[in-house]
C-alpha cells in the first residue's frame, strides 16, 4: 500500500471488503477491493486510473449482513504503483458525500469491529 503523507480528517481501518463502482454516464462498474475504510471514505486498488475530482457511485458489501450500502462519492487521489509482473494498479482514495445517518452507523460499527477499543 502507498505510504504517502496522511492527511485524512478521518482514522481509517484496514478491512476488506468489495466494492463496486460507476462514474455516471460511464460504462460498465469496476469491481475492487478495498484496503481501508473511514467514516470519510475509502481507499481501493484499482486496474485502471480515473480522473480526480470526478464522481463516482459506490456499492459497499461491508459483510454486516445487510444488503450493500449505496454511495455517492468522489475521488481525491490517485497513486500508480509499480508492478513487475501485472500490469499498471492504481491506489485510489474515494471521498464519501451525503452520507445517512444509517450509512454512517453501518460504517461505525466497520470501524468498531476492526479496531476494537478504539473510538472512530
Amino acid at each position: 500500500m502507498w505510504e504517502g503523507i496522511d492527511q485524512r480528517r478521518f482514522p481509517r481501518a484496514q478491512y476488506q471488503c468489495v466494492v463496486n463502482l460507476r462514474q455516471p454516464g460511464g460504462g460498465s462498474a469496476l469491481s475492487a477491493t478495498t484496503e481501508n475504510i473511514g467514516m470519510g471514505g475509502v481507499c481501493v486498488l484499482l486496474e485502471k486510473g480515473l480522473d480526480i475530482f470526478s464522481s463516482v457511485e459506490l456499492d459497499l458489501n461491508l459483510d454486516d449482513g445487510k444488503g450493500p450500502l449505496h454511495v455517492k462519492g468522489t475521488i481525491v487521489w490517485v497513486v500508480r504503483r509499480r508492478e513487475l509482473r501485472k500490469g499498471p494498479s492504481f491506489d485510489t482514495g474515494l471521498e464519501f458525500a451525503d452520507l445517512s445517518a444509517e450509512d454512517k452507523a453501518r460504517i461505525e460499527a466497520v470501524l468498531d469491529k476492526a479496531n476494537p477499543g478504539k473510538k472512530s
